[in-house]
Formats: C-alpha cells, structure tokens, sequence
C-alpha cells in the first residue's frame, strides 16, 4: 500500500514543472498565436512543463485584455 502512496506523490510532485525563463515565454506565445501548435507540443519544443506553457499563456491573456 505504501508503494501506491509514493506513485501518487511522484506524480503530483512532477505535475508541477516550475518556471519558464524569458526567452520561453516569448517563443510559446509567438507560437501558440501562429495557430499552429498545442500547448504539448510548445513544451515538447521549449523543454518545459505543459503547465509551464499554459500558466504563461493565461498570463499573456490577462496582460492583453488589460486586468495587470
């Protein structure tokens, strides 16, 4: 039973992949808007957490419309 536990704790202490630097941001976001990429496939190419890549564009979204 405790096998199971730490395969659950791996996985969740993996879901998070921390930070994006800069030069990553940009490129997810100049890519995600060309239409041509999913958020997979831009942390497949940047080497970086999908979560990374969706918090970055969420982030970009609120900037463009104003709410910063």
């Amino acid at each position: 039973m405790l096998q199971l536990a730490d395969r659950r704790r791996l996985r969740s202490a993996a879901a998070m992949s921390g930070k994006m630097d800069e030069l990553q941001a940009q490129a997810a976001v100049i890519l995600w808007k060309s239409g041509h990429f999913d958020t997979f496939d831009l942390a497949a190419v940047l080497g970086v957490g999908e979560d990374a890549v969706c918090r970055t564009l969420q982030a970009a979204r609120y900037l463009e419309r104003g709410l910063a």
